[in-house]
């Protein structure tokens, strides 16, 4: 065989090698998590729904991306991504102690965390995060609150763990913790949802507005796929579907 003819030939087994890798990793079903944090992402009716759910679900599908949700606690999810391949989570808060660990696509959404008391509770007076301590504050487990007040040398006796975050506004409202973090839209959401009135509760401190909030994948994930999701939620967010979103959610 002539060189043309061999250069010719390899030519064609790359292009096909290239192609067969595309439709590989194009047809691996991609496991996707997420918990119970409504507006964000929660079940209902038999169905996983919410503001994030709908902007990841229409980012997946633009990509032609296989996948399936599923409901998980968040610490345990947060556990399982980082440690199985073509598995991705959301909604996560992007914060300086889970960057290493993760893949990251986003901002699904920007982050406002405050800590919320009931109105009445005038009694309730924090002027730095050391003042915290005083009063029992109901915490996600593995979210980033927790981190939080890990980082600033809190205890474990300092505050009451759930693994379910819709659980936190119900302990305040019975008066089984004094505090609870949230950010606007969820408190707003799931207030309307149980009866209770948003003028009922008010914040109490702000606690962060770093990073945003993302879906995250193992870091084993293809840099090609990451990428493609990436630019299918960048275009999808760019025409305005999430405030659309958002609206139909909250109002």
């Amino acid at each position: 065989m002539s060189s043309h003819l061999m250069l010719k030939s390899l030519k064609i087994l790359i292009v096909f090698l290239l192609l067969y890798s595309a439709v590989a990793v194009q047809a691996k079903e991609l496991t996707i998590l997420t918990d119970n944090w409504p507006p964000y992402n929660f079940e209902k009716d038999n169905r996983i729904v919410g503001i994030s759910t709908e902007l990841i679900e229409a980012a997946l599908q633009k990509a032609k991306v296989k996948y399936k949700i599923k409901l998980y606690p968040f610490k345990r999810a947060l556990i399982t991504v980082k440690n199985t391949p073509n598995t991705m989570l959301f909604t996560v808060a992007r914060i300086p102690q889970r960057e290493e660990y993760f893949a990251w696509i986003g901002p699904i959404y920007p982050r406002e965390v405050n800590l919320y008391r009931l109105k009445n509770r005038t009694d309730i007076k924090i002027e730095s995060v050391a003042d915290i301590r005083r009063y029992r504050t109901g915490v996600l487990s593995g979210g980033s609150v927790e981190l939080f007040f890990i980082e600033h040398s809190f205890h474990a006796e300092d505050y009451s763990l759930v693994i379910k975050s819709d659980q936190l506004l119900k302990m305040l409202f019975k008066k089984r913790v004094d505090l609870i973090p949230g950010d606007p839209n969820d408190l707003a959401y799931q207030m309307k949802e149980l009866g209770y009135k948003y003028s009922e509760i008010e914040i109490a401190y702000p606690l962060s507005t770093e990073g945003a909030y993302y879906m995250v994948a193992n870091k084993k994930t293809s840099h090609k796929l990451i990428k493609r999701i990436q630019e299918c939620l960048d275009e999808i967010i760019a025409t305005g579907a999430r405030d659309k979103i958002i609206n139909k959610y909250l109002n």
